[in-house]
């Protein structure tokens, strides 16, 4: 599987490198510190999950998955965000996102995540 993690924070994505690996050491990982790396990345590499922030220098987050959503509706896409308005939760929740996951990242999410790449 293929997972590309899109964070501006080296901690969150060290954290989930660690993680992700634990659950899956095969699992093929590529990580970006914004929204217009990230869409480069997901452009070359199509990855089979998205994880990503919301609020991020540049392109956020949000713009992000519109761009992927333009042309990809079946990429699982999970949000990481310490942003939990209910009015950004409803924007989200119809760009067909997989999960909508409060920060900071604990053992649930990292449950959650795990469920996705194996199943």
């Amino acid at each position: 599987m293929k997972i590309l993690v899109v964070d501006d924070s080296i901690f969150v994505r060290q954290f989930l490198k660690k993680y992700l690996i634990e659950i899956n050491p095969i699992v093929e990982l590529d990580f970006a510190a914004s929204g217009e790396e990230g869409y480069n990345m997901y452009t070359e590499k199509k990855p089979d999950l998205v994880i990503t922030d919301l609020l991020m220098p540049g392109m956020g987050g949000q713009a992000f998955i519109e761009k992927i959503r333009k042309t990809d509706s079946k990429t699982k896409i999970v949000v990481l965000s310490a942003d939990i308005q209910k009015s950004v939760k409803a924007e989200i929740a119809e760009l067909n996102v997989s999960a909508f996951l409060n920060k900071p990242i604990n053992r649930d999410s990292i449950q959650f995540i795990s469920g996705l790449i194996e199943g």
